[in-house]
């Protein structure tokens, strides 16, 4: 084993592992805090990544490429350069500046990449692991150096909020200036309700300057914001988008001038008048509009631009409770925000005539009667009114003073504003999944506490969920429900589970459970509480881990609803929706319950399945169901899917350099249309996030505990050192396996110990003994169960477990003649291209008869055989090779 990746003999770290709520209880630096007691429905408990310390195998040969990944990435810079540049996106959102020569990750994570942010939260989570695996003080140093960064950014965004309705010159004293969107960070000004009820007339005046920004502040300083895009309000007033009245400031693409209407039916029952000229941009402009008797005026600089009948009036919109200046109301897709300059915004209650309009747009005459906007306050939230009337608004900023000010993210708070009025995934839409990302960065967070006892680390996740209850806890439940249900944009990974960890953490304070609660997908949840299937459809992954959230929350209390939900969730997806490598998703869609052949060539153009995000959060899920259930069905499926669709993701034919990685070399995508094959890479896309931890911590099955301690588990054959210092021992396993199917444990400590040994029996397995100092036991060991051996172990203690491997085959539900093959765990797959391009000619016919054994002939290298002419290989070799993993059977 290389030395730099030994196992840490000194620090115990806790003894939760990754998915595990951890306790806060100050610990000296590098140290992991000491672990609470397991939840009290958990009949299991697992052991911490640094008491279960990995021997040569398959499994440290791909480790130890990711550990080099994790140590070499960027790495010719200096030792931190790595980190910072995980840094360089918040760096410059906080307004920071990055070390000269510092890029962004790139790809998803580059400089404009909505989903920014998230990629460097998994990096967080491998640095931890890597620590608590090895207690190699770099990985430390590293994790250090990221979470302080993450710190300072915090502190700058939460700096920079109190400023965040900044004043400028106007055109008279100072203005208000918004940003605009995408690109800006959607300020907004939000004026009392009810401010043009019953006027039977009406007047709104002021004076705008379009694009007056300076680019150098906005997210993406080098691109066009656009600062005369179809649809900006300079003005909306109203109940709803049914029920308003607006100007715009270019209509449409056939019409690229300002337009008033309004509505009290929607679009398609607007009254309008439209200017027949554009307003100009980088200078001052007077706006007005006069409404009543029957008829509108549009003025721009004093002089009448449009004019029409209109018979609508404010009286008719009823309840105004939506006005604003800046942005218009909820739309169906998308709303957009002004980018401007405001200053002197005035609203009469009567139709002023064309002198009254010339004289304002001269500085002349009295402001207005209703309300009167001078902008000429401090910076800050509050709007004066000078009318008199005491009406005053309120610029709404993406952090306004009213909520917590523990906002951290790669990008502006814009994007969770554009979530709660709907905005979809895709376009220039501006928004991708932000509460994803949040979850990725608190999460890598809490990883850093928990597995490396950074306190720092704690201090900021504690902020981001303080944040987010702040902002999410004056939502209805309908607008969030309508969220969570935006395909993409409303995919908040996990964030409910980093929710109620902190929970954990903060027993004293309730509002991290409701907070977690607030992210109920709550359709889809009933449902699946009640044992009805709705997943076909939809994206696997957006779903996948708001289970194991619910699970996480059913231990702190939230009720019996959450478990069954996740259980039932289980059941759906496995084996319903899995592939023969444990994967699951037809590209990232769940497809029909029982359908896998006809999934094969579901999309003809779309030859991608099982995307590996999914099966990091289906092992998250089995994992977590086990500690409530001891069922072993979850383990059979964790064995399944880390000794195929896991391995077979990391790349072997080209190790990562330490002193060059750049790139993580997992796969998104671990196809089974036949004749496909693997792509590796994935630098800054969330399957290469989850790929730097799914690398970093294959030993946190291996070993579980009874919660009363009297028992230990062993879930999975792999070459390993368990310390179990309750019991006083440790238990070495050797072996093989998945080559060979034969395992050893050694016990060794001090005196001894009695406890229940459980050995998991694999469903494939037709013969399965053990031997305890040489003799044979009698035991009850059924394929798909535990079998156990109850007595006093002592130092010295050896069981030999042998468990035969043999060649296996398994239909697909759809079709039972198409068919992978086994040996033992290891999932072989054909050495071929394709040979088609439908279900009709792309699968290859074997004529193996009902002898697998007979039918199929080792090669000599391990795990390899052929068969009918065809050679078979473990899929697990990481190659950009074409493989077949479904075949028909002859």
């Amino acid at each position: 084993m290389n030395p730099r990746f030994t196992r840490r003999n000194a620090l115990r770290l806790g003894a939760l592992a990754s998915a595990a709520p951890a306790g806060l209880i100050a610990s000296p630096a590098g140290a992991a805090p000491a672990a609470p007691a397991p939840p009290d429905s958990w009949i299991l408990r697992p052991f911490g990544l640094d008491q279960v310390a990995l021997n040569d195998s398959i499994f440290t040969e791909k480790r130890d490429r990711m550990l080099g990944y994790a140590v070499g990435y960027e790495a010719e810079r200096g030792e931190l350069a790595g980190p910072d540049r995980m840094l360089h996106n918040f760096r410059a959102a906080a307004g920071l500046s990055s070390p000269d020569g510092i890029e962004p990750p790139g790809s998803w994570d580059d400089a404009n990449g909505y989903l920014r942010g998230h990629y460097s939260g998994h990096f967080l989570s491998m640095l931890a692991q890597a620590y608590a695996s090895t207690g190699d003080r770099i990985y430390l140093r590293k994790l250090d150096h990221l979470v302080n960064g993450l710190g300072e950014c915090q502190a700058a965004l939460a700096a920079a909020a109190a400023l965040a309705t900044p004043r400028v010159e106007g055109r008279t004293g100072t203005a208000v200036r918004l940003t605009g969107s995408p690109l800006g960070h959607a300020e907004h000004v939000a004026l009392p309700d009810g401010i043009v009820d019953g006027l039977a007339a009406v007047t709104v005046a002021a004076w705008i300057n379009l694009g007056a920004v300076d680019r150098s502040r906005l997210p993406d300083p080098g691109a066009d914001p656009a600062p005369l895009a179809n649809g900006v309000k300079v003005f909306d007033f109203g109940a709803d988008a049914n029920a308003h009245m607006c100007l715009t400031i270019r209509a449409d693409n056939a019409n690229p001038y300002p337009r008033f209407a309004i509505t009290t039916g929607g679009a398609a029952a607007e009254q309008h008048i439209t200017a027949d000229a554009p307003l100009p941009a980088g200078e001052w402009t007077h706006v007005a509009v006069t409404l009543g008797g029957g008829a509108a005026v549009l003025y721009v600089n004093g002089t009448a631009a449009a004019s029409g009948p209109v018979s609508l009036t404010p009286a008719d919109l009823g309840a105004t409770v939506s006005n604003w200046i800046g942005r218009g109301q909820f739309p169906q897709g998308i709303t957009q925000y002004l980018q401007a300059d405001v200053d002197e915004f005035h609203v009469f209650g009567a139709a002023l005539g064309a002198e009254q309009i010339a004289a304002l747009a001269a500085g002349e005459g009295e402001g207005g009667d209703t309300v009167a906007y001078r902008f000429d306050d401090d910076p800050g939230p509050v709007c004066a009114d000078a009318s008199g009337n005491g009406r005053d608004a309120r610029v709404i900023a993406p952090t306004d003073g009213n909520r917590h000010p523990g906002f951290l993210a790669a990008y502006p708070e814009t994007q969770f504003v554009r979530l709660e009025e709907f905005a979809t995934y895709g376009g220039n839409a501006g928004i991708w999944a932000p509460y994803y990302t949040a979850h990725k960065i608190i999460a890598g967070l809490l990883d850093a506490h928990r597995l490396a006892g950074n306190e720092t680390a704690l201090a900021i996740a504690t902020g981001m969920g303080e944040w987010i209850h702040s902002r999410l806890s004056v939502l209805d439940r309908a607008r969030l429900d309508r969220m969570w249900s935006i395909y993409i944009a409303g995919e908040y990974g996990g964030v409910n589970e980093s929710l109620a960890n902190l929970a954990v953490l903060h027993p004293d304070r309730p509002e991290f459970l409701k907070a977690a609660k607030l992210f109920d997908n709550t359709a889809l949840l009933q449902a699946t509480a009640l044992g009805t299937d709705l997943l076909d459809g939809k994206h696997a992954n957006q779903h996948i881990p708001q289970f194991t959230g619910y699970l996480r929350m059913h231990e702190q209390g939230a009720g019996d609803d959450y478990l069954a939900a996740a259980a039932n969730f289980w059941d759906m997806v496995v084996p319903h929706r899995a592939y023969s490598h444990g994967g699951t998703g037809v590209g990232e869609i769940f497809r029909a319950r029982g359908r896998v052949a006809g999934s094969l060539y579901q999309y003809p153009n779309d030859a991608n399945h099982a995307e590996t995000c999914c099966v990091y959060n289906l092992l998250k899920l089995a994992r977590n169901l086990f500690f409530h259930t001891g069922d072993a069905k979850y383990m059979e499926y964790c064995e399944r899917a880390l000794y195929n669709q896991i391995l077979a993701s990391r790349l072997d034919n080209a190790p990562n350099d330490p002193d060059t990685a750049e790139d993580p070399d997992v796969t998104y995508f671990v196809p089974v249309r036949p004749g496909r094959w693997r792509d590796f890479g994935n630098t800054g896309t969330c399957c290469g996030g989850t790929g730097m931890e799914n690398h970093t911590k294959y030993q946190d099955s291996v070993y579980f505990a009874s919660a009363e301690d009297d028992a230990l588990y062993v879930n999975l054959y792999m070459a390993s050192e368990l310390s179990w210092p309750e019991r006083r021992l440790t238990v070495e396993q050797t072996t093989g396996y998945p080559f060979e199917g034969a395992s050893r444990l050694t016990f060794r400590g001090r005196g001894r110990a009695r406890f229940d040994l459980r050995l998991r029996v694999p469903s494939w397995a037709e013969e399965f003994t053990v031997t305890v100092n040489g003799r044979l036991q009698d035991l009850d060991a059924a394929p798909g169960t535990y079998a156990s051996i109850d007595r006093s172990w002592r130092s010295g203690d050896t069981v030999d477990i042998a468990m035969p491997l043999r060649l296996h085959t398994e239909s697909a539900f759809d079709d039972p003649g198409i068919q992978s093959v086994y040996c033992g765990p290891t999932l072989l797959a054909i050495q071929h291209e394709a040979v088609g391009d439908d279900l009709a000619t792309g699968l290859i016919d074997l004529a193996v008869g009902d002898d697998l054994e007979a039918a199929f002939e080792p090669t000599g290298e391990p795990l390899h055989f052929t068969a009918d002419g065809y050679t078979f290989a473990p899929l697990h070799l990481g190659n950009r090779d074409p493989y077949h993993l479904y075949w028909r059977r002859r």
